[in-house]
């Protein structure tokens, strides 16, 4: 298998670095391809060529990019959009589980208080008023709430929030706000709020989630 290659999509070009190359051969490779197409086609220099480079199985470090980047300083033509791997960092993958995992929260969260948590939680304490929880997943809530509760912060509108809320004064969710109305909307311990099509917040019950969130009722399916 060649240490490079290139290949055309509908947005641009693919370009491969074989994960089993020898990595300085593949820079040799990589600078003669690029000079190739650039003689092969002259006109190139009015138009820059996009490129999303892959390197497979093999996970670049700095002075690997910064290898690669020295590389594509002498053809100014061509443009890396971004490098992607089929592996991930150990801050990646830390990330990962916690986003996809759900956390207990069972304490009392007293007036000034603010807990902030990356994924969903499962909230089983007390939020006094004045108190925020905050997530960047979606918030089950089997506890008593009074303060404010956050789900997808900061930009999350597929996060929902379930459960009562008949205490809280307030509801966001990613970064829309209700100041809750609890005659107009009444919650009990089925409901879910939502962002709807309109991006605004809607509400539910959780016997339609399916409907309503179709990639958190698969989530929970698996759970």
């Amino acid at each position: 298998m060649d240490a490079v290659t290139l290949r055309g999509r509908k947005e641009g070009f693919e370009l491969n670095i074989d994960a089993g190359a020898d990595f300085d051969q593949a820079l040799v490779a990589l600078a003669e391809l690029l000079n190739k197409i650039r003689l092969e086609q002259p006109q190139l220099g009015s138009n820059q060529i996009e490129l999303e480079l892959t390197t497979g199985r093999r996970l670049l470090n700095d002075a690997q990019k910064q290898a690669l980047a020295t590389v594509f300083e002498q053809f100014p033509e061509f443009n890396v959009t971004s490098i992607q791997s089929e592996v991930m960092t150990i801050e990646q993958a830390e990330i990962d589980r916690r986003e996809n995992s759900i956390h207990v929260e069972p304490n009392v969260l007293r007036s000034g208080q603010e807990v902030n948590y990356v994924g969903d939680v499962l909230f089983v304490g007390n939020l006094h008023q004045g108190a925020m929880l905050k997530a960047t997943g979606s918030i089950f809530v089997l506890g008593e709430v009074a303060g404010i509760v956050h789900a997808g912060f900061p930009d999350n509108a597929e996060a929902v929030v379930a459960g009562d809320l008949s205490h809280a004064l307030q509801l966001r969710i990613a970064d829309a706000v209700e100041i809750l109305d609890h005659q107009k909307t009444p919650f009990m311990a089925q409901s879910v709020s939502f962002i709807n099509d309109l991006h605004v917040i809607d509400y539910g019950e959780l016997t339609d989630l399916k409907q309503i969130n179709p990639k958190l009722y698969r989530k929970m399916k698996e759970q």
